[in-house]
């Protein structure tokens, strides 16, 4: 089986109260990284998820009025420190379609996008909560349509070595990928869960992104297996999904990328 290289792509950060992100946390604000992943194997390059938008991205602010640094100079600058090009990138995989993850298509139009098709008809037709919040970046849908793209209904092996698992819960297509390295068999959750502490309740504590740790009080036998994030479509499909993706990890932190963990910044990380 194909072995990849994967490095962690940092596309810049937003800073948001604590509490917001998660319950049990210290008293404060606390930033989180957008995040996308480099997927490489000789002269083969794939991108997992792309970042958000500059027009997301207003009077410094983001998602939810907070404070925030990102855009596509942030994309293109990621990929040029692991020396490529965004035409060299032959397929984008998208772990789902919001805001933050699909913003800069734009800059791949000589690759396969490839994302869940439940994911695409919600991006065409988000219901009033998600318009309100803003979770889909509406001018995504006309540049993906003109692209060559793969609509997935279920789970698939897109590449030797690289999987596709539909996740769904935290939006109506969501999807795991997986990806052979030489440290073993890594698990890219999108926003199934954001962080290390939602998806593993047991930890007491976080690393922010100037490396400090920060204490986290949780209740395990409350939350069960993770804690839900604030934006889920679907608690039975994501507690399932949850499951699917700690046994794909064999239920193991080193095996797991979030897709807003501070710790895969502060401790950069390639497999």
């Amino acid at each position: 089986m194909t072995e990849w290289d994967l490095n962690v792509l940092y596309y810049g950060k937003i800073t948001a109260p604590a509490q917001f992100l998660l319950a049990g946390l210290d008293e404060g604000f606390i930033t989180n990284p957008y995040l996308g992943f480099l997927v490489q194997h000789k002269d083969r390059c794939i991108l997992v998820d792309c970042g958000i938008n500059d027009r997301f991205i207003k009077d410094g602010k983001a998602w939810g009025g907070f404070p925030a640094e990102a855009g596509r100079s942030y994309v293109e600058r990621a990929l040029e420190k692991c020396g490529v090009a965004p035409d060299q990138i032959e397929m984008v995989i998208y772990t789902h379609l919001h805001n933050d993850h699909a913003g800069n298509c734009d800059l791949f139009p000589k690759a396969k996008h490839v994302f869940q098709r439940d994911e695409w008809f919600n991006l065409l037709d988000p219901v009033p909560v998600q318009r309100a919040r803003g979770d889909y970046d509406l001018e995504v849908a006309p540049i993906l349509a003109k692209f060559d793209t793969i609509k997935i209904n279920g789970d698939v092996e897109v590449l030797p070595g690289i999987k596709l698992y539909k996740a769904l819960g935290h939006s109506l297509g969501s999807q795991l990928v997986t990806v052979n390295t030489v440290k073993g068999t890594m698990v890219i959750i999108g926003d199934l869960c954001m962080t290390y502490c939602h998806m593993f309740p047991e930890r007491d504590y976080l690393i922010d992104m100037d490396g400090v740790r920060r204490p986290v009080k949780t209740n395990t036998a409350l939350y069960g297996p993770a804690i839900p994030s604030a934006i889920l479509y679907d608690y039975f499909d994501w507690y399932d999904s949850v499951y699917k993706a700690k046994a794909l990890a064999q239920g193991k932190q080193e095996y797991v990328l979030p897709g807003h963990e501070t710790e895969l910044i502060t401790d950069f990380r390639k497999a």
